[in-house]
């Protein structure tokens, strides 16, 4: 049986990727209890999945009229269970479990509010940074995340950002990635962790070669 508030994040999702009117539905999940919906998002992959699909669905519908890149993170523009959010809000404190935007993911941020500590995932997945990441591809293969298969979707679309975006020369023996893997290195489980998630996913030899970070 599909959960009520993910099938509702998909439907939000799908309707803001075409520009179209999700008033009714928006206001749903403005008069969420907040209990219910901590109560219903009781796993970690269905937390995961609706505030995923939220954060995408609010990315599209905020960014039509707003110019400036930054604030369209930083507005608190999103009603959720009689509280207001921003995108940064659901990316730092609810899918990152309450860091700071700063600070490669060694420091927790205490001054959160209630709402996002009680939302916030049980566990960082560090795949949900491609997820969101991936909202800016011209060809997403992802039109919104599910519970049931969820675990697959973020393998994909990490697999696919890592290969899209790192560049191997061989003259310079030089590795060029995202600037994200090292912006948030600890989510990842540290720089190591990071090579290693390259070498796996790109399945190369990457012994003798230097990392060299995008500067954005």
């Amino acid at each position: 049986m599909k959960n009520y508030y993910t099938t509702l994040s998909e439907e939000i999702l799908s309707i803001a990727k075409f520009e179209g009117d999700s008033t009714l539905l928006r206001r749903q999940l403005f008069y969420i209890r907040q209990a219910k919906l901590e109560k219903s998002l009781d796993t970690n992959d269905l937390r995961k999945t609706f505030w995923i699909n939220i954060y995408n669905a609010f990315f599209h519908i905020i960014s039509k009229d707003t110019a400036d890149r930054e604030a369209i993170f930083a507005l608190k523009r999103i009603k959720i269970a009689h509280c207001l959010l921003s995108l940064n809000d659901i990316e730092h404190g609810i899918l990152r479990k309450t860091k700071f935007k700063m600070g490669f993911g060694y420091f927790t941020n205490p001054f959160y509010s209630d709402f996002i500590k009680t939302q916030a995932v049980k566990e960082l997945d560090y795949r949900i940074h491609f997820a969101l990441k991936s909202i800016c591809l011209n060809n997403p293969i992802i039109d919104y995340y599910e519970s049931e298969i969820i675990n697959e979707q973020l393998q994909k679309i990490t697999k696919k950002l890592i290969k899209s975006q790192t560049h191997f020369d061989t003259d310079l023996k030089l590795i060029t990635t995202s600037k994200f893997l090292f912006s948030y290195h600890r989510d990842f489980g540290g720089m190591s962790s990071v090579k290693e998630l390259l070498q796996t996913t790109l399945e190369k030899d990457m012994r003798g070669y230097t990392f060299q970070f995008k500067k954005s």
